[in-house]
């Protein structure tokens, strides 16, 4: 894959979905309706897209993987977003398509808000995004 992948994954999003950071509350909802409730059916594509990135994020925290480019992160996201759409035979709405780019999106912006945290003039997040040990702390919700 090329280092450019992230990049077009990031262009089929309106302006608006590039500028809303995320909600944590609503990912680890998400997260725990899918994989701890195994009811991933009842979540929209986008969200349940969302629910497969913190697994991803998760495996990564918890030691379940290491290292990796943020394109391997990203891939990994967008592949269990497939599976568990599979898993779970659909999404409420939306479709399978719908479940990838919300996995690629969701990765993409904890990654930028991780990077860019706490500065208040960043592009995705912003001084309530929390930076990388805000990352870290969402992702040790899910170690335990």
């Amino acid at each position: 894959m090329s280092a450019f992948f992230p990049l077009v994954i990031a262009v089929k999003f309106s302006q608006e979905d590039h500028e809303k950071p995320i909600d944590e509350d609503e990912v680890t909802d998400a997260h725990r309706k899918a994989y701890d409730e195994g009811n991933a059916s009842g979540l929209s594509a986008n969200s349940l897209g969302s629910a497969a990135a913190m697994q991803v994020l998760k495996q990564f925290t918890s030691g379940g993987k290491s290292g990796g480019s943020q394109t391997e992160l990203i891939s990994l996201a967008m592949a269990e977003a497939t599976k568990l759409f599979d898993k779970s035979g659909g999404a409420s709405s939306g479709n399978k398509q719908d479940a990838v780019n919300g996995a690629a999106m969701t990765v993409m912006k904890l990654l930028v808000q991780s990077k860019f945290g706490g500065g208040g003039g960043s592009i995705i997040g912003g001084a309530q995004s929390g930076g990388l040990s805000g990352l870290m702390s969402l992702a040790s919700q899910f170690a335990k």
